[in-house]
């Protein structure tokens, strides 16, 4: 007699495996609550302490840990020793295990460390040539095939591969808990992801690619919810991200525009909808096709803003009113929508070379209180808020890195030049006649006045960059003597 072991935590699926086992004569053998919730449905089940002659102990901690057990589960049939085994000691083998481990990412304890069921996982994993195991609700519906007419080689393989990829990332998302805040950079470091969606590609149409996401609750464009028909590709996800990060930074109302990673436009105001008019028109030529991120609910108002303006292929928003996503796509079928909540900061970033894999701190902006004036001449408070939101926007943006900002929005960006004074002049000149009067930051210092030259050359009253360079009392000296204000910032944020 065929003979299925099940130890679910989540009862809910219970009816979807067990019942059509019972139904077609298999012998069911159940642990603890499982076995409770399988009598409760009138479903018949051995009971795992009947088999090994022991009650669970220790306040459930052992429960499946025993040769009865385990023995049936490893057993090679194919082999004389092993079948004799089995028949001298009276057990009956075990031909499939369904195991539900406890969900520790949801309330990380060390009474929710799963011992048995990881264990119970591994042994029917390593002996896929005669045992199925499901991890995986999603494979439920393959107990129906089983009972059928059995599954294939390949298909036993295939879930043994997934049964030990859950048993990795469960043993991972303990160790990173273990671990706590002195381990953020260990000595090994293992990720513990989930595939989330495949996208349309990589980088490029001839490159396959998919999103993954940590395993247990989903966060930020791992839980991002998408409306429209068409697919977002990585490039559209990565666009996206960057903008609704720099939105964050800004104070709300706020939008951004980002195009190939890098921001084009970004403004605060008294509304959304002047926020995102303002953002547009930093580089509206750069809008076009470009992403939208805006701190606030997109509403009908704003929707009337973006209809009016060339097409943006993703729009990001905090909230988006069906009204306002209707209008949207109905004029737009192919822009993509979505609503993302980014909690709180990061702990690690990631970044990869050939070989080799860069963890890191996420890079953070000083607090205004450590940023002073090295200049006679103080700014207007108008002209600190744009150097500020001048700042913001350059921690966002490729390295080198200069951004002009005026009445609360950005008006030129110069960005990912290995020249600083080139990144300066592609920022004032996409600014033109707004540089006068405006505030302008630099993602690192001066390393020569001239970068600082052709800011004030374009009319540019203040300026904040970090120092760190030789000739950081030449580069304030020419700031005076051109009557600029000069913050000086203490970190530099590059951003490769």
């Amino acid at each position: 007699m065929a003979r299925a072991l099940i130890s679910l935590y989540d009862k809910e699926a219970l009816d979807e495996v067990a019942r059509p086992l019972a139904a077609h004569g298999w012998q069911l053998l159940a642990s603890g609550g499982t076995a409770v919730a399988l009598s409760e449905r009138g479903i018949p089940a051995e009971r795992v302490e009947d088999v090994t002659g022991y009650a669970a102990m220790l306040d459930g901690r052992v429960k499946t840990l025993h040769p009865a057990v385990f023995a049936p589960i490893l057993a090679d049939l194919d082999r004389a020793q092993h079948a004799a085994t089995l028949a001298e000691r009276g057990w009956e083998q075990i031909d499939l295990v369904v195991v539900g481990l406890y969900p520790f990412w949801r309330d990380p304890s060390v009474d929710l460390i799963d011992v048995g069921g990881p264990a119970l996982v591994r042994a029917a994993a390593k002996n896929f040539d005669r045992v199925t195991v499901l991890v995986d609700p999603e494979d439920f519906h393959l107990v129906e095939a089983l009972v059928q007419g059995g599954l294939d080689r390949a298909t036993r393989r295939r879930l043994a591969a997934k049964a030990f990829a859950r048993t990795s990332a469960y043993d991972a998302t303990v160790s990173s808990w273990l671990g706590g805040e002195s381990a953020d950079l260990p000595a090994q470091l293992t990720l513990a992801l989930e595939r989330v969606r495949e996208t349309r590609y990589g980088e490029n149409p001839h490159q396959r690619g998919a999103l993954y996401a940590p395993a247990g609750p989903r966060r930020g464009f791992g839980a991002a919810q998408w409306l429209g028909t068409v697919e977002p590709s990585w490039l559209n996800i990565l666009d996206a991200d960057a903008a609704v990060r720099l939105a964050q930074q800004l104070p709300a109302p706020a939008a951004v525009v980002v195009k190939h990673a890098g921001p084009c436009g970004a403004a605060t105001a008294p509304t959304l909808r002047e926020a995102y008019e303002l953002a547009f028109e930093g580089d509206p030529v750069s809008a076009f096709g470009g992403v939208v991120a805006l701190r606030g609910t997109l509403d009908g108002e704003v929707a009337e803003a973006l209809l009016a303006r060339p097409k943006a292929d993703v729009i990001a928003a905090e909230a988006i009113e069906p009204d306002a996503a209707q209008r949207i796509l109905g004029r737009r079928p192919r822009t993509r929508l979505v609503t993302v909540q980014l909690e709180g900061p990061q702990s690690q970033m990631l970044r990869s070379v050939a070989g080799a894999v860069l963890v890191q701190e996420p890079d953070s902006l000083e607090d205004p209180g450590s940023v002073r004036c090295v200049t006679s001449r103080v700014p207007t408070p108008e002209e600190e808020r744009d150097a500020r939101i001048a700042l913001v926007v350059c921690a966002a943006t490729p390295s080198n890195a200069v951004v002009v900002a005026r009445g609360g929005a950005v008006v030129g960006v110069g960005q990912g030049q290995p020249s600083r004074v080139d990144a300066a002049r592609l920022a004032v000149g996409r600014a033109g006649s707004r540089a006068e009067g405006a505030s302008a930051a630099s993602d690192a210092f001066f390393p020569f006045p001239d970068g600082l030259e052709v800011l004030a050359d374009a009319g540019v009253r203040c300026v904040i960059a970090p120092a760190g360079s030789v000739r950081d009392e030449e580069i304030r000296a020419v700031a005076e003597a051109r009557g600029l204000s000069l913050l000086v910032a203490p970190r530099r944020h590059f951003r490769h």
